[in-house]
């Protein structure tokens, strides 16, 4: 792990596509809905591949009671507290991808990092899944700050044609880098990808200005087979169904 070139994600990334469930954190806007239109296409890129998705909203919370009610979705901290669950792949009503409501979970899962580490936290994630599902955590940066710190892992930033959009997209790139994370920004336009050119370049100059930090930005046309390259793995069983506690991240200010 020490090795030049090399990080504690290089080994997670290494693992067989087919061996199991893997994760790519995407960071949602800060509101949220704007973006589902962004994460619907991403998931139809890697669908249009062959590949399995699911999407955990962290965005959306989760049914409070122990059973569901007629026609609700189940929650990922359900999912994370029983470990009857597993082999999650595919919606109960045939809809093209299982989403799961995941607030309370991802506070679960943080609380996991900062017990047990990282990759704990990714173990216990992943655990309910099938093999060869890509799991999309669509989440606040602060988020999934707080559950993958320091796993140098890819973690896609949406630029969208909304006000604000330059300053929300630095926001989650500081927030991301400052974690240890890998941001890199992905703008969906409706009139082509050159109307966000200027925002990406905001963001790109700021990135490099204020954190020394050079950005890839991936095309929307490059999202599938960048996205499955990207999507990390846990290597090791890790039976984390014992922490089920909740822990907030610490806000930082967006602009250095």
């Amino acid at each position: 792990m020490f090795e030049h070139g090399f990080d504690q994600a290089a080994g997670l990334r290494g693992e067989s596509r087919s061996g199991g469930p893997s994760l790519l954190p995407v960071a949602s806007p800060a509101q949220p809905s704007r973006g589902h239109e962004w994460l619907y296409m991403l998931a139809a890129c890697l669908t249009n591949q062959g590949r399995s998705v699911v999407i955990v909203d962290g965005t959306a919370t989760e049914s409070s009671g122990v059973q569901r009610e007629p026609g609700s979705h189940l929650g990922l901290l359900r999912a994370l507290q029983d470990p009857s669950i597993a082999h999650l792949e595919q919606s109960a009503d045939n809809a093209e991808w299982l989403v799961m409501p995941g607030a309370r979970g991802l506070q679960a899962l943080q609380e996991t990092a900062h017990a047990a580490g990282a990759p704990a936290a990714l173990s216990r994630l992943l655990a309910p899944f099938a093999p060869g599902v890509i799991v999309l955590l669509f989440a606040p940066a602060f988020g999934l700050a707080g559950v993958l710190p320091g796993l140098n892992a890819r973690a896609m930033v949406p630029v969208l044609e909304q006000p604000q959009a330059a300053i929300d997209a630095y926001g989650s790139v500081k927030v991301l880098h400052s974690a240890g994370l890998s941001p890199v920004l992905a703008p969906l336009a409706s009139g082509g990808a050159q109307v966000l050119q200027p925002l990406v370049t905001t963001v790109t100059d700021c990135a490099a200005r204020h954190l020394g930090l050079k950005l890839e930005s991936w095309p929307a046309h490059t999202w599938g087979h960048r996205a499955q390259a990207c999507a990390i793995t846990t290597q090791a069983e890790t039976d984390t169904h014992g922490y089920h506690g909740l822990v907030r991240a610490a806000p930082t200010p967006l602009w250095s």
